[in-house]
């Protein structure tokens, strides 16, 4: 597969002030160029909605609100979604793996391809022969029924073949500090600035 060929989607939910989030989703191709964008205006829940959701009002929007509006909206093909949050790794996708991923300052950890178990469904990956490895982490196996798309059966080895064969062209964990960085603007455009913290 060429590397333009290659779909990778990224998600990133933001929470630049307590209690706003916002987010944005992101395909790239395989050398890491914008293939589409689309995000959601910040959300400020109510006091009531606080008070009524409690503690699950993060999860809640993160998930329910923000994951499934943008993939409603998002017309571009992808092979796997990479996100930051653990919130959102078990999300029951249909089609596609959502792989929950972070950079490290590790020092290598063998040639590239190399994994290293760090905990149940979270490995290490030696994407580059130089560079950090990143953690990977799978979430729990889905069990969606086969006609409802979802539980791609995507083994730990497919992922990784996958975010590797993505490394080749491009870094990848850094389309969501791109990400990151839109949804200040965003917020900023809005009146909302993280110095507000």
């Amino acid at each position: 597969m060429k590397s333009g060929d290659l779909k990778i989607g990224y998600l990133m939910v933001s929470s630049p002030v307590p209690n706003v989030y916002v987010g944005g989703l992101m395909v790239t191709d395989g050398r890491g160029l914008p293939v589409e964008f689309r995000y959601t205006e910040p959300i400020q829940p109510t006091k009531i909605q606080q008070v009524l959701y409690g503690q699950v009002l993060s999860a809640y929007i993160k998930r329910e609100v923000i994951l499934e509006t943008l993939l409603k909206n998002i017309e571009s093909k992808f092979k796997c979604l990479l996100v930051e949050d653990e919130h959102l790794v078990d999300y029951p996708a249909k089609g596609y793996p959502i792989v929950r991923i972070a950079a490290t300052k590790s020092s290598p950890i063998g040639p590239v391809g190399k994994t290293q178990d760090i905990a149940p469904g979270e490995v290490l990956l030696q994407v580059t022969a130089e560079a950090s490895p990143i953690r990977v982490h799978l979430g729990k196996p889905k069990t969606v029924g086969e006609d409802e798309g979802g539980g791609t059966g995507e083994k730990p080895s497919d992922i990784n073949g996958l975010l590797l064969e993505a490394g080749q062209g491009m870094d990848i964990a850094e389309p969501l500090k791109r990400i990151e960085k839109a949804l200040e603007i965003i917020c900023q455009e809005v009146g909302i600035t993280t110095a507000a913290r």
